[in-house]
């Protein structure tokens, strides 16, 4: 193992382990998501306190990601990513056993997030060490849009075990996955000291290093646009399928398909889409590629709240282009991020960025649910016309902070 490892396909060998470990140990992350109208119906939510536990996840994610992102310029990420893929493990066994209701419901996600913080930013940072400069934007950007396999794969696995086993048993069951990501990583990776940075010692958790960086912050405040969109959109997607599938007539084109199908087959297009847009990126230029994707993602937002009592096959393919847009900016920021970063501070500024973006993924599903609320809750329309129009308010805050840091040279 260790000669293949150290042999010419190193690189590549770590990116398809990292890759693979990302995604099993996302097995939970939408898991909330695709269960919403069960839960909500078994413990009486409203549709604010479904988007605060399902904001909850993030916000574990934005208390845990500064140190331990920080913490990988001075030690092997793969320790932080082993510790803490070990706490993906307990928080989704621990929701399983011990969840009862909004407040434990609240905990157990917020542990999860954790340790997404953990293993996410962490992983990428081992990444960004070994692999070749010239390769580095594309391997970020597979990392990156593989986020959604996960992602998808969660959906899928929630919304078709529902009802063929109990919810406890669900959650017990994708605990597997955070375990084979653990082992595999644990067998796999090499203990390969990471690129530290011996510059002064107050570098470490000092979010100046970033903040001082105007290209830095630009997009670092465009990932939090796109965080908050993202997260806001995914967390309600199955509950839009369902109130919109309510609406057509009996038999009508496309109702047959399964909503679980719908979700993730929609969550997966940002495979392709976050992978293309940061080849597009590289062709037109990063700005001109964020501006027509965030500004149209907005757009496609407003129609598709507007959409509900529609002919379904128009429902499905505004989602199809919802699905494009709402993800094909994501490895260009990202790229753009690790480009315009110091190197020897790069953990940290991967810190400050995810902490930042991921409050953006904290705040948007309980934007959402509120405006929800405000309209009328999920049986009404003006509540889901509301909600996907905060959406696209969020989205646009990117183009205009991406802009105003290239300002600065």
């Amino acid at each position: 193992m260790k000669n293949l490892i150290n042999g010419p396909r190193r690189s590549l060998i770590l990116v398809v382990t990292m890759c693979v470990a990302e995604i099993c140990g996302m097995a939970g992350y939408s898991l909330w998501p695709a269960m919403i109208p069960d839960f909500q119906v078994r413990w009486n939510l409203s549709s604010t306190s479904v988007g605060w536990i399902g904001g909850s996840y993030f916000f574990g994610f934005v208390i845990a990601t500064w140190p331990l992102s920080s913490l990988t310029d001075r030690v092997d990420p793969k320790k932080v990513y082993l510790l803490c893929m070990s706490i993906s493990f307990i928080g989704t066994i621990g929701f399983a056993v011990n969840a009862q209701g909004f407040w434990t419901a609240t905990i157990w996600r917020t542990l999860q997030g954790i340790g997404l913080a953990g293993t996410y930013m962490p992983g990428l940072k081992l990444l960004t060490d070994i692999v070749p400069e010239s390769d580095r934007s594309r391997s970020v950007a597979w990392y990156t849009a593989l986020f959604y396999v996960g992602a998808a794969l969660s959906l899928y696995i929630g919304m078709n075990l529902n009802g063929l086993m109990n919810w406890k048993s669900i959650w017990i069951f994708v605990s597997i996955g955070p375990a084979f990501a653990l082992l595999i990583v644990w067998l796999i990776i090499p203990a390969t000291p990471p690129k530290i940075s011996y510059k002064s010692k107050k570098s470490l958790l000092d979010l100046r290093v970033a903040i001082n960086n105007p290209k830095v912050m630009g997009y670092t405040i465009a990932y939090f646009a796109h965080c908050a969109e993202l997260m806001g959109f995914a967390t309600w997607i199955v509950a839009f399928l369902t109130y919109s599938h309510s609406l057509q007539h009996a038999g009508a084109t496309g109702t047959t398909l399964s909503i679980g199908t719908i979700a993730t087959f929609v969550t997966l297009l940002a495979v392709p889409s976050s992978v293309i847009g940061n080849e597009l990126s590289a062709l037109f230029g990063r700005l001109l590629l964020l501006r027509v994707v965030m500004f149209g993602s907005a757009i496609v937002a407003i129609i598709l709240g507007f959409s509900a009592s529609l002919n379904f096959p128009i429902i499905l393919c505004l989602l199809v282009l919802y699905g494009i847009t709402v993800t094909a900016d994501s490895a260009t920021i990202t790229a753009g991020l690790v480009e315009a970063a110091d190197q020897g501070h790069l953990g940290t500024v991967m810190a400050t960025y995810s902490l930042i973006g991921f409050i953006g993924a904290s705040i948007g599903p309980v934007v959402f649910g509120f405006m929800l609320d405000l309209g009328g809750g999920e049986s009404n329309s003006l509540g889901w016309k509301l909600g996907f129009i905060s959406l696209a308010v969020m989205v646009c805050l990117g183009p205009f902070a991406i802009a105003q840091g290239h300002k600065h040279r």
